[in-house]
């Protein structure tokens, strides 16, 4: 079965401002990858760091468009929306209140990921420093925190607190390990996962490769659930 609509709601498919698609050529090598394989709707999300020569806002929305257009131009039936993965500092509210940071498609909701070490308290430190400024904070590739992968009841108390869950793709078909993919099968499981994203950065690796995600998760899973995680949720949440 495939979906309706597919939502890679984290990718770095902007050209040229981070360490994803380096150049335009690259990037329509990615959208091309996205569309073959079912995606209907991407959110750029460049990295934002602190200390670090982030694209502000306004650059961000520019290269969305110049990326659409191109989109359009090729027939490519993509949808790209405006979004940021920022790495959460003490600071963020600052860097928010200057405007500084994008939300997800100017929403409430922001992509946030921390270190893989990070110790849990700062992990939800950080989800409450978000919410505290008026925001619904996702965590970014929930597989990669050690705090959490041993512990998965401290991923339902971050669901309890109003945190959305976000996994990669490649995650959920083993592209990241066997361990990896055991443990968001646990996820999966108790529903504990809301979003898909790619977190595809290139067209060689990394990739923005969602179908084989997807026609996996149907096999597997509940079809509704499966439907939320992989579109009815961004497209709500994101306004898409």
């Amino acid at each position: 079965m495939a979906a309706r609509y597919q939502v890679d709601m984290h990718c770095h498919i902007l050209p040229g401002i981070d360490d994803g698609s380096q150049s335009m050529r690259s990037t329509v090598k990615m959208l091309k990858i996205a569309a073959a394989s079912g995606t209907t709707h991407m959110i750029a999300t460049p990295h934002f760091k602190e200390r670090h020569h982030n694209a502000s806002p306004e650059t961000i929305h520019r290269l969305v468009s110049e990326v659409q257009e191109v989109a359009d131009e090729k027939n490519l039936g993509i949808k790209i929306y405006p979004g940021n993965e920022i790495m959460f500092f003490s600071d963020l509210e600052e860097a928010f209140d200057r405007g500084k940071i994008q939300t997800m498609n100017g929403t409430d909701y922001l992509l946030v990921e921390f270190y893989p070490d990070e110790e849990f308290s700062r992990i939800r430190q950080g989800m409450e420093t978000v919410q505290s400024i008026g925001l619904h904070p996702v965590l970014a590739h929930v597989e990669r925190f050690l705090a959490l992968r041993k512990d998965i009841s401290k991923v339902e108390e971050l669901k309890e607190r109003g945190v959305m869950i976000q996994t990669n793709a490649s995650s959920v078909t083993g592209g990241q390990g066997f361990q990896t993919r055991q443990y968001i099968k646990k996820l999966l499981k108790k529903e504990l996962i809301d979003l898909v994203g790619t977190d595809a950065h290139h067209y060689e690796s990394r990739t923005p490769e969602m179908g084989k995600c997807a026609e996996y998760l149907y096999k597997k899973y509940d079809e509704d659930y499966i439907d939320r995680i992989l579109y009815k949720n961004a497209m709500e949440l994101f306004q898409l």
